[in-house]
C-alpha cells in the first residue's frame, strides 16, 4: 500500500516543512532533516519570540516542538483514524538559546490497536547536548484523517 503523507514529507528533506495544515507548525519553521516510517528528525532556528525572560529557549516552545514532531510521526504510519496526544512527558537538561540551532528526534515506540506511544529526543546543535527526553501517549479516536 502506497503511503502518500510519508513520500509527500520525505519530498521536504531537507527544506522547511511548508506543508503543514498546522498554523503552529508555520510558526515554529522546522526544517525536515530525516523521514522514515517509524522515525522523524526536524530541525528548528531558536528566534527571540522563542525565548523566556533570560533568553533560553522557553519550555513551553521546546515542549510544541516536541509535539508537533510526534504529530508528524504519527501523520507517516499511513493510519486511516487519527490518534490525538492524550499525555506528554518532558525531562529537561540542556538550554539552548536565541540564534542556535535545536534537532528533534522522534521514535515509534509501541503501536497498538488503540494506543500508540512515540519517544522524542531533543538535542542543542550547537553543543551537541541532550536539551530534553520525551515520552507520548495517542490514542484512537473516531475522527477519519482526510485522505
Amino acid at each position: 500500500m502506497d503511503n502518500k503523507r510519508l513520500e509527500f514529507l520525505q519530498s521536504y528533506i531537507g527544506k522547511h516543512f511548508t506543508g503543514s495544515p498546522s498554523p503552529f507548525a508555520h510558526w515554529l519553521n522546522g526544517k525536515v532533516i530525516a523521514v522514515e516510517k517509524e522515525n522523524v528528525e526536524f530541525e528548528f532556528e531558536v528566534r527571540k519570540e522563542m525565548t523566556n525572560p533570560v533568553g533560553m529557549l522557553h519550555g513551553g516552545v521546546t515542549a510544541g516542538m516536541i509535539d508537533d514532531c510526534i504529530g508528524v510521526n504519527f501523520m507517516v504510519l499511513g493510519l486511516e483514524k487519527f490518534y490525538p496526544t492524550i499525555n506528554l512527558y518532558i525531562d529537561y537538561f540542556n538550554p539552548a538559546f536565541e540564534s542556535q540551532t535545536v534537532i528533534v528526534k522522534t521514535t515509534l515506540s509501541k503501536l497498538g490497536k488503540t494506543i500508540i506511544n512515540i519517544k522524542a529526543e531533543v538535542i542543542n546543535k550547537n553543543t551537541s547536548k541532550i536539551m530534553a527526553q520525551a515520552s507520548a501517549n495517542l490514542a484512537l479516536s473516531d475522527v477519519k484523517i482526510p485522505v
